[in-house]
């Protein structure tokens, strides 16, 4: 965030009332237009915090198989291309907009593909706790060949008590507004945390509920030239960190290194566990590699 962005905040009155507004409307009721707009418009320069993807890192992204299903190529996994049946709204997608979504390791979860598992996997979630069910999930590795700036959701308060990373980067983006508008330090927490609060969503009626996170991804994008979000995983709890990219950065900046098809299976009982045993190519390097049984509580 910069000195002149910060300075083109409305006053604290005003984003109470264009906050409350937004809280508390029926998005179901309200086009995707209007809600961009009103951002555009009303805010006039939204605080935006940013982080770097780091060269040398890398994205994990993990499809589905249906049944006797296997992928072949890059873009059988990698960001749909199917823009017409992109018909829902996403956590930062809109309609027909096709963005890579993935995720990268965290403190408490090494491992991506977990991250990945529980976001992809409706049978996952789903499931009865007493029956037990299997699916198949091809998830695939890409390094990261250069930095990416991303827009970066780190002020939703439970998400800052939930992971000393989370509250880490809260501190940092906090301690530079400071510095750069030290008057205002309480609206820009204000509103930083309102859209935070929107990607830490857990109660999702309908996709139309994504509707202000998704203009706010739209904004940070096309008005600010970030190549995309992070932000906590609401399906680990916050334990993990989601990614999407847009897809010129995809095809620029991330190299596919390896791909891996997975049985699982999610027992019956208090812990659920995946047998995750790969029949293609196994995920390998830097720490990667998981051991056959992985428990994770339910």
């Amino acid at each position: 965030m910069d000195e002149l962005q910060l300075k083109n905040l409305p006053d604290s009155g005003t984003l109470n009332t264009i906050i409350s507004e937004l809280r508390n409307c029926d998005l179901s009721r309200v086009t995707y237009q209007k809600v961009f707009f009103t951002l555009l418009t009303k805010f006039k320069l939204i605080p935006v915090t940013s982080a770097l993807l780091k060269a040398g890192h890398h994205v994990e992204r993990a499809r589905i198989n249906e049944s006797n299903q296997i992928f072949y190529s890059e873009k059988d996994i990698s960001y749909r291309t199917d823009f017409k049946n992109i018909t829902k709204f996403g956590r930062a997608n809109f309609p027909g907009q096709s963005l890579f979504y993935g995720a990268i390791k965290s403190q408490h979860i090494e491992h991506p593909r977990i991250i990945n598992l529980l976001e992809t996997s409706e049978i996952l979630r789903s499931a009865d706790k007493t029956t037990d069910t299997e699916f198949t999930i091809t998830v695939g590795k890409w390094r990261i060949l250069q930095d990416i700036e991303v827009m970066e959701n780190v002020f939703s308060k439970h998400t800052i008590l939930t992971m000393p990373q989370v509250k880490d980067s809260y501190e940092h983006h906090l301690n530079n507004a400071k510095a750069d508008m030290p008057d205002r330090i309480e609206d820009v927490k204000f509103v930083l945390e309102f859209f935070s609060d929107e990607f830490a969503k857990k109660e999702i009626k309908t996709n139309d509920d994504y509707k202000i996170s998704v203009a706010y991804t739209e904004l940070a994008i096309n008005y600010r030239g970030l190549a995309g979000v992070t932000y906590p995983s609401v399906r680990t709890d916050y334990q993990g960190f989601n990614v999407a990219l847009t897809i010129p950065v995809v095809e620029q900046f991330l190299q596919l290194e390896v791909v891996a098809m997975c049985i699982c299976n999610s027992r019956a009982g208090y812990w659920r566990q995946w047998a995750a045993n790969s029949i293609q190519l196994q995920l390998s390097g830097d720490g990667i590699l998981i051991s056959n049984k992985l428990y994770i509580q339910q």
